[in-house]
């Protein structure tokens, strides 16, 4: 799971994954992706500017066709770094009304991910309502083993599995604890900085303490469910916060998954971008549509526009790079 170039002693350094917590969000549609034409794609869009996301769809459906799945892939064929996380279907962790079947469908869209060297873990997010208990234990011990074939990142929110007890439980279990960043309500998980079994797993949803509680609604497109609660920008100073940790983690030779959950009206676009910069100290190339809803973001950017041969078909001409170049992690 390390990436490395030869010269210069062979120096070695683990891959930082930073992405969205899906391509295909409507604030996106706004900000981020260009006026569309037929035969569009937005995940290959997307894969231009990031290396990496957390499949969100796969909360709401399980049932992935062969032909979709090859279609990501072929969306991101262009750039040998991408990697997908997958976010297990809500019937295992929020209604616990899953089956066999879906049990399957998941494993079909993992295996092809896997087969493609393209997946890098299984994400399992349980609600705050999720509480410690002993059955719920056992639960969380019989998931890992029925999905043991994949790395699996569990995301706990409720502060009663925060012990080192529980801790150690989750790695004899063979799971990864997410590092999950709430805002500081009475119940919720404090944001940790932790590494399991040679990985870190972030994820960053904001500190909307006031409308945390907001009840989620429809989007005018009937497709998706939205909520205040991560109407959220994070500061140039929370981001800090976030990159010393990543920095620790990765000098202890472990790899990073640092995914922005905080879409309403692009937040996670404009930090994600900003948090890259922080990563690579050099600036980054974002749509121009994004520079004009975020002007400062010129700070630390390249701007492109839909006529850029970076989206011509045509590969974009390498940077030079400072130290070594990222590769995608072969995770199994």
């Amino acid at each position: 799971m390390l990436s490395y170039t030869k010269g210069h002693g062979m120096k070695e350094e683990p891959d930082v994954h930073v992405g969205m917590g899906g391509w295909d969000l409507p604030p996106f549609d706004r900000t981020f992706y260009p006026p569309s034409e037929r035969g569009f794609r937005k995940l290959h869009y997307y894969s231009q500017f990031f290396d990496f996301v957390e499949v969100n769809s796969t909360f709401y459906n399980h049932d992935f066709s062969s032909a979709q799945v090859c279609r990501w892939l072929e969306d991101v064929s262009h750039n040998h770094r991408f990697v997908f996380t997958a976010k297990l279907f809500k019937g295992f962790t929020h209604t616990f009304d899953a089956g066999r079947k879906e049990f399957q469908s998941i494993r079909r869209l993992l295996d092809q991910l896997r087969r493609d060297d393209r997946l890098g873990g299984l994400v399992v997010q349980f609600p705050s309502s999720f509480v410690n208990t002993a059955d719920r234990r056992r639960y969380i011990a019989d998931l890992a083993r029925a999905f043991s074939a994949y790395r699996i990142f569990v995301e706990i929110r409720h502060h009663s599995w925060n012990s080192p007890l529980m801790f150690n439980f989750f790695q004899e279990s063979g799971v990864h604890l997410i590092n999950v960043d709430l805002p500081p309500l009475q119940k919720h998980m404090p944001f940790l900085n932790n590494s399991w079994n040679g990985a870190a797993y972030f994820r960053m949803m904001g500190r909307n303490a006031d409308a945390w509680n907001q009840p989620y609604r429809l989007e005018p497109d009937g497709k998706h469910v939205v909520s205040q609660r991560y109407l959220y920008r994070y500061s140039e100073s929370e981001l800090h916060q976030l990159l010393e940790g990543v920095r620790q983690i990765r000098r202890e030779g472990k790899e990073s998954f640092v995914v922005f959950h905080n879409d309403p009206e692009a937040q996670s676009l404009l930090n994600g971008f900003q948090f890259k910069h922080m990563m690579s100290r050099r600036k980054v190339f974002v749509p121009d549509r994004l520079e004009k809803l975020f002007p400062r973001i010129k700070e630390f950017s390249v701007s492109v526009n839909v006529s850029h041969p970076l989206f011509s078909g045509v590969p974009f001409p390498a940077r030079a790079e400072q130290g070594i170049p990222v590769r995608h992690s072969v995770n199994y």
